[in-house]
């Protein structure tokens, strides 16, 4: 087998590339335990953050492989990067267009944490002249059931956009409790 002989300036990125490499690793490492603290400290379960630690991962190790393969003298990081950014730009206006969905998604947890009302009570949204009977609550809707008895998707985010009036119901129901049944209340 024949020697290999490395000069100096490949040796000196090799380890600069190394470096690259356990840097983007540490960068991981902590962002990926802050989102797991951040996790923890909001009473979230782990499997939400799932997502959000793959994009940490996968953008993190992208630029890292950017600055090595720039390291070794790859010309063209420019138009990679025009790509990449050209590539994130149409995945945040597909994200803007979910937001939406996102929100009303989002919102739900926050009203499990802070209950701000329960399964039974009577809500009114003055603004849109909407009011029932809080009857169930999913991951996008809460269905209030009108004296009438029709039922009114409310979407989560709303009871963040407008002024709502509750009034406590006789047999209220935490979200709690009722997430973990199969059934809604009525």
């Amino acid at each position: 087998m024949g020697n290999i002989q490395l000069d100096k300036a490949t040796i000196e990125n090799i380890i600069v590339s190394a470096i690259i490499l356990l840097g983007a690793f540490i960068v991981i490492f902590i962002l990926n335990r802050a989102l797991k603290l951040m996790a923890r400290h909001l009473n979230m379960p782990i499997l939400s953050t799932r997502s959000i630690r793959n994009v940490i991962r996968y953008a993190t190790l992208i630029v890292a492989s950017c600055f090595i393969l720039e390291q070794f003298g790859f010309q063209h990081m420019n138009t990679i990067l025009a790509v990449l950014g050209t590539i994130l730009g149409l995945v945040a206006i597909g994200f803007v267009a979910t937001w939406s969905i996102l929100s009303n998604f989002l919102c739900t947890f926050v009203l499990i944490l802070f209950n701000p009302f329960a399964i039974g009570d009577e809500v009114e949204i003055p603004a849109d002249s909407v009011a029932g009977k809080v009857v169930d609550i999913t991951l996008l809707f809460t269905t209030l059931r009108t004296p009438t008895g029709e039922y009114i998707h409310v979407p989560n985010n709303m009871f963040f956009q407008k002024i709502f009036k509750r009034r406590l119901g006789a047999h209220a129901i935490e979200l709690g409790q009722q997430l973990r049944q199969e059934k809604p209340v009525e």
